[in-house]
């Protein structure tokens, strides 16, 4: 039993682990992107096209995005390109971020 206690509770601090690391990347990701006000990270099963912003990987969209002031086609598209480029990055330094993604909306934090 205490295998399996261990186990679990070392399962749930590498959870803790990562959903900290991912809190860290979306806030460090709004503070370069000042005008980035939220977005979605959805399965392609559960996203329109009116949705989807950008593929990331698998079956993974961006999706969602709003900004403040309304940009450009050029810079919304340059803004998308950063938040997909920094989500790619962390699935791809850490695969098992992958699964914390799906179905997540991310938003900037008002103080």
């Amino acid at each position: 039993m205490d295998t399996l206690q261990n186990r679990v509770l070392n399962e749930e601090q590498q959870r803790l682990r990562l959903e900290a690391d991912l809190a860290a990347s979306m806030e460090t990701l709004f503070r370069r992107c000042p005008s980035l006000y939220g977005f979605s990270v959805q399965q392609a099963s559960k996203v329109t096209r009116e949705r989807a912003v950008d593929h990331l990987e698998g079956d993974l969209y961006l999706a969602d995005v709003a900004c403040h002031p309304l940009l450009d086609e050029e810079r919304c598209a340059e803004l998308c390109e950063v938040v997909s480029h920094t989500l790619l990055e962390l699935v791809d330094e850490r695969p098992e971020m992958a699964e914390l993604l799906p179905g997540r909306t991310f938003a900037r934090t008002l103080h």
